[in-house]
């Protein structure tokens, strides 16, 4: 079964019923969600932002005004912009949401990409079929988000009878990371072609291994000018302000 971060629920389905009149259909948003991971339709998720905006709004209003009430010289001018500003962090947190997953789950895919093409490229070396290499993948949880992509293309494959081509090609569509994209875009072409699955398998191994490589040195790098500046601010720095002051 396919994890997702937010799933419908009676409370989402309560929303998208209250909100139902004014929420429009939007493609792109929804495959927003896809890609997202979220387990519900734009038209869902965006009544389930109007409600809690609407909810938190609520809340702060009674305790603004309780406020008032309770504490002598406390200012009704705060209060509009209490409501307004705990509306608009609730709105904003809500809509940026989706974006910070997708961000999320494109680095947990990359981040694993080498091993897990290398996990296949072990796989397809033995003659098993991509439509099992994926089924394998999707059952073996040491590749982070690579799993939940796994999981949708086998399920495409397992419940809805949909040819192991079609269903990688949906995968591409709906995965948040460029590279895993171009990599089913290869794996795709070379299954098309006939090509030798063997040998692209093993040149994106040792390509996005060698990215993989140059990326952490890049880190390594940065994390020891990180250590650099720090050692300065906080030892060099002092002590030349020690000679100085004491020159003084």
């Amino acid at each position: 079964m396919v994890e997702c971060s937010m799933k419908s629920n009676r409370y989402s389905q309560f929303s998208l019923h209250f909100f139902k009149k004014i929420l429009r259909e939007d493609d792109e948003k929804n495959l927003l969600m896809e890609k997202a991971n979220i387990g519900m339709p734009y038209e869902e998720y965006q009544s389930l932002v109007y409600m809690n905006t609407l909810m938190v709004s609520i809340v702060v209003t009674i305790l603004s005004i309780t406020l008032h009430l309770l504490i002598p010289g406390f200012p009704w001018i705060l209060i509009p912009i209490l409501i307004g500003a705990a509306a608009g962090v609730t709105w904003l947190i809500h809509w940026y949401y989706p974006v910070y997953e997708v961000k999320r789950r494109a680095n947990s895919i990359e981040r694993f990409l080498p091993y897990s093409i290398n996990f296949i490229s072990t796989m397809a070396e033995t003659g098993i079929s991509p439509a099992e290499i994926f089924r394998t993948l999707a059952k073996t949880d040491i590749y982070g988000e690579i799993q939940n992509e796994a999981k949708k293309i086998t399920k495409e494959i397992d419940v809805m009878g949909v040819d192991a081509i079609t269903a990688l090609k949906h995968g591409l569509e709906r995965t948040p990371s460029k590279k895993f994209k171009a990599f089913l875009q290869g794996l795709i072409g070379t299954i098309q072609t006939g090509s030798s699955l063997g040998a692209f398998l093993s040149s994106s191994v040792e390509r996005y291994m060698r990215e993989d490589l140059l990326a952490r040195k890049k880190n390594l790098e940065f994390l020891g000018l990180i250590a650099e500046l720090f050692v300065m601010a906080v030892i060099a720095f002092p002590l030349f302000l020690v000679i100085i002051i004491s020159i003084m």
